[in-house]
């Protein structure tokens, strides 16, 4: 009888086993994103379906960063409402208003889909931000007194936000797509 109690205590114990996974872009890219969305005829280099690529660690960083796959705003981030969640979970709407659930073959595991949610609500590291040759990226955050969205010119290393370089003003906007690290407008 005791030894059926350990057993069932073992058993039990190990099913609440802590994720020591890194929460990190390399260890997603590497481990979750590459074998499971860059397959050839999917989000690789070969085919960039939607524009998005995953095999390689930059390549994850300029779909984040290009297409809002995570949004930056800062502020409380919920990581469930995030593009690249809902894709993966309950779905998202393509161009032809069809409710799409990636990967298209099998759900991804909830292990997997619970490390991006830890790594996006502890702040996205490595893909906040992509730097210009000067060392400049674009971040947007939410302005406190008017709660309206803008953006700045920031110091990026390693696709993470660093020290405001300057915030821009007016209509000015700063984003990778426009004038990455600077302002235009």
């Amino acid at each position: 009888m005791q030894r059926l109690v350990l057993s069932g205590a073992l058993l039990v114990g190990a099913c609440g086993v802590a994720d020591d996974r890194p929460a990190n872009l390399e260890y997603i890219t590497n481990a979750i994103l590459a074998p499971t969305c860059a397959m050839a005829q999917c989000h690789s280099a070969f085919k960039r379906a939607e524009g998005d690529q995953f095999d390689t660690v930059e390549a994850p960083r300029l779909s984040i960063v290009g297409h809002n796959l995570v949004d930056p705003l800062a502020g409380p981030l919920d990581p469930a409402q995030t593009f690249l969640i809902q894709s993966v979970t309950v779905g998202t709407r393509n161009r032809d208003g069809d409710t799409i659930r990636m990967p298209y073959d099998a759900p991804m595991p909830d292990a997997d889909v619970q490390l991006i949610i830890k790594w996006i609500s502890e702040g996205a590291k490595g893909a906040q931000c992509i730097a210009n040759a000067d060392g400049n990226g674009c971040a947007r955050f939410l302005d406190p007194s008017t709660r309206q969205s803008k953006t700045r010119v920031v110091k990026c290393v390693d696709g993470v936000v660093g020290d405001t370089v300057q915030d821009c003003t007016g209509n000015q906007i700063c984003s990778f797509s426009v004038g990455n690290g600077k302002c235009s407008g």
